[in-house]
């Protein structure tokens, strides 16, 4: 008896691990999954057997595909009900008493009887299927593929679980928009969110307005290039179609009142001050936007909504609403008279007034709108009805679910994926939960779900699976899996697994986390730079080489922390777990003749922005092309003064630092720098000085070294001060407030 009893023991524990097994197969992980103790065969006899009133006929072919695909097994498609309730077989079966699964979950019975997916409706049956795709064994054995007996019931925790695709900033060709496509029904997402208009393009094709594609839809670049293009209605409706047979739900976003300059340089008398326009080539914030006290604007946008909704099944038209500057309104006679006659109280309430004629006219077309956190600065108290996608933190969605309107919760925090991996690591999104502190229990439904939000400002096509992947892996996650099954160290295991499936469909996923950490000291004694790579995380291998004289010399395997003496740089190139080339890192040093001496710092650098601390202007390390480095020093509103001591009198003949622009993030270069001598630290004498330039109204990210040369000369001290330009300039967006100056390295040679 003890024998069977420990028998039994050992069958129920190797049961156990095979279920467990499977469940490491699947992502996002199940509700339950239970191990049958038997398994199912498919061969080239098996059939897909579903009842033709319940309309699965895609259903079945696209499993059809993918076996014959994968493993080379042709099935069999048969409407014979009868064989429904016969042995063998893969049976699906829509039923209405399958409440519990919803409208997108399914219990899945795989046993020595066949395979059975039970659903609600066909979309049920559709994500039974990415399941039933991921637990399937590698490889067939004798012509047939073993498939171990496992019972399962799923459905998802959120209703939109989606991916915000910007094809503006840099356009998708069609093909790649329908990958994406087959990539998030891969995951059991159901949403694409389609930006289409932009500041920088207009995507779409709209037969009323031709001069929308033919001017909005291509941008004039730097070098005199072209950049563009744009969907034909005939593309978009084979999206859209393509999408719907794999139960997605395509959302288009055409923007208003802001973030439209490419239609205004198309149809210039649409603004506040009648153009002309371009076609923006640069990225950010800008004051041109629709005319809200122009009654043509409302006529345009409305003949435009009509086109997008005869391409768009949708329920839900995104409006945008995010990041209209209110600078033009308040200046335009037009706008100032439509604040008085609809007895508004400021351009705020305008942007409200704006959005609820927009709200009227698509809801009167039995639609509902979307739109950016922003729309609720008039007040979340002005809308019923809409949902808000909240993307600067949580509060948006907080006032929209206190408002009874419902809310999509994508805060940059968590859902943006177009910076660095090392601001949003894969971790850092396996963490989200959407409710927002504060929302009480009654209103929690109001939480619909949310998107990774993939902007291709600096994400042009080739780079957006390694954007995206494999952080939208774990959003899916997170939005589809119950909470309480969720645990990272168990799906960090079934990302191992998952990857190989991305492997074989040539997804070019990136980083977890930062790959590497490159720790460059300074060695004193040795009078050069000891190089070490930390690895940010497993299954990577790196090489390297030095610049030397401005050439890169050949590079080698890393293996330990390496010297020089005499290179300005390094350049590192990362290998991901299939030995493929996978990025790039490079830093610039000097060992000049300030480097590690005495600093005083008389102007007190942004916590923020402290980079290497006190020490970071003198430690040999040159800032690179991204202001969040930690290289760069950060200072705001006043002018930067540094003294350096070089503890006893040196001959030197240059002083030279260099300062970084982005006036989207409000960082100027300096007007000048002047440079001043000394040999007892009280008496100065100016060396020199080096003015600025470049323009402060240059947009693009630039780098620009000041150097003051003099006489050679024996000297102790040297003060260098950066002149700030104080407050932003007037024209710009933060006109009033603190301008900020980045610095790096300050050389002496």
């Amino acid at each position: 008896m003890r024998k069977i009893l420990l028998g039994l023991a050992i069958l129920a524990s190797f049961f156990s691990i095979q279920a467990q097994s499977l469940k490491q197969n699947i992502i996002p992980i199940p509700v339950s999954a239970v191990s049958l103790r038997s398994n199912y065969s498919i061969d080239n006899n098996t059939k897909i057997i579903f009842d033709a009133s319940q309309k699965l006929d895609f259903e079945a072919k696209w499993l059809k595909e993918k076996i014959v695909d994968k493993y080379g097994i042709n099935l069999q498609i048969s409407n014979d009900i009868a064989l429904l309730n016969a042995n063998s077989n893969i049976r699906f079966i829509v039923s209405d008493t399958a409440k519990w699964c919803e409208k997108e979950g399914h219990h899945i019975n795989i046993n020595q009887n066949g395979i059975e997916i039970i659903a609600q409706t066909q979309a049920g049956i559709f994500m039974g299927l990415q399941t039933i795709m991921q637990i399937l064994p590698q490889s067939k054995n004798d012509n047939k593929l073993v498939v171990s007996g496992i019972k399962i019931s799923d459905k998802p925790s959120y209703q939109w679980r989606g991916l915000n695709l910007d094809c503006c900033r840099h356009f998708m060709e069609k093909d790649f928009v329908i990958r994406y496509i087959d990539l998030l029904a891969m995951h059991k997402m159901n949403t694409l969110h389609w930006h289409l208009t932009e500041d920088q393009a207009w995507r779409i094709e709209i037969k009323k307005y031709p001069l929308l594609t033919k001017i909005g839809a291509w941008r004039t670049m730097s070098d005199g290039s072209i950049y563009g293009g744009f969907y034909t209605q005939e593309d978009v409706r084979e999206v859209v179609e393509y999408a719907r047979q794999r139960h997605i739900n395509v959302v288009p976003e055409i923007e208003m009142p802001g973030h439209a300059v490419a239609a205004l340089a198309s149809y210039p008398h649409l603004s506040c001050t009648g153009g002309p326009f371009e076609v923006e080539r640069q990225f950010g914030v800008f004051d041109d936007i629709y005319c809200a006290g122009n009654d043509e604007v409302f006529t345009f946008l409305k003949n435009v909504i009509d086109e997008v909704l005869e391409l768009f099944p949708s329920e839900y038209i995104h409006i945008g609403g995010d990041e209209a500057p209110k600078v033009r309104w308040e200046k335009c006679p037009k706008c100032q008279k439509r604040i008085k006659d609809e007895n508004l109280k400021d351009e705020f309430e305008l942007q409200s007034w704006f959005i609820n004629q927009m709200n009227d006219y698509i809801t009167s077309k039995g639609r509902r709108i979307i739109g950016w956190d922003e729309i609720l600065e008039g007040g979340a108290d002005k809308y019923k009805g809409v949902t808000v996608q909240s993307w600067r933190g949580f509060e948006g969605a907080l006032d929209a679910a206190q408002s009874e309107n419902f809310a999509i919760v994508s805060p940059t925090t968590y859902c943006y994926y177009d910076g660095d991996v090392a601001h949003t690591t894969l971790k850092t999104v396996y963490s989200f939960d959407l409710i927002p502190e504060g929302l009480a229990p009654e209103h929690h439904h109001r939480i619909i779900g949310s998107e990774a939000c993939m902007w291709t400002e600096y994400a042009p096509q080739h780079t957006i699976d390694s954007k995206l992947f494999p952080r939208i892996v774990a959003l899916a996650e997170v939005l589809w899996s119950p909470k309480e099954n969720r645990n990272w160290d168990n799906f960090k295991t079934r990302l191992e697994t998952h990857y190989l499936r991305l492997n074989e469909l040539g997804v070019k996923y990136g980083f977890e986390r930062s790959p590497m950490n490159l720790e460059i000291k300074s060695d004193m004694a040795n009078k050069g730079f000891i190089c070490t790579i930390v690895p940010g995380q497993d299954g990577l291998s790196f090489t390297y080489a030095f610049v030397k004289n401005g050439k890169t010399d050949e590079f080698k395997k890393y293996e330990k922390p390496v010297f020089t003496s005499d290179a300005s740089g390094i350049e590192v190139k990362i290998f991901n777990a299939l030995g493929e080339e996978s990025g790039t890192v490079s830093r610039n040093f000097s060992f000049h003749k300030a480097a590690g001496k005495t600093i005083k710092i008389n102007t007190p650098y942004a916590e923020q922005y402290a980079a290497g601390g006190n020490n970071n202007l003198i430690d040999g390390m040159k800032g690179t092309d991204n202001f969040r480095d930690l290289l760069w020093q950060g200072y705001t509103g006043t002018d930067v003064e540094v003294i350096i001591d070089m503890e006893q009198k040196t001959e030197i003949s240059k002083v030279s630092t260099s300062t970084f622009q982005s006036t989207l993030a409000w960082i100027f270069h300096p007007t000048k720098v002047d440079v001043y001598l000394s040999n007892n630290g009280k008496k100065w004498k100016k060396a020199g000085e080096a003015l600025n330039k470049i323009s402060e109204r240059n947009s693009d990210n630039t780098i620009q070294e000041f150097s003051v040369e003099f006489k050679k000369q024996k000297i102790r001290y040297i003060k260098l001060v950066a002149k700030s330009i104080g407050q932003c300039p007037e024209w710009h967006r933060g006109a009033g407030h603190n301008s900020w100056i980045f610095m790096d390295e300050i050389e002496v040679e």
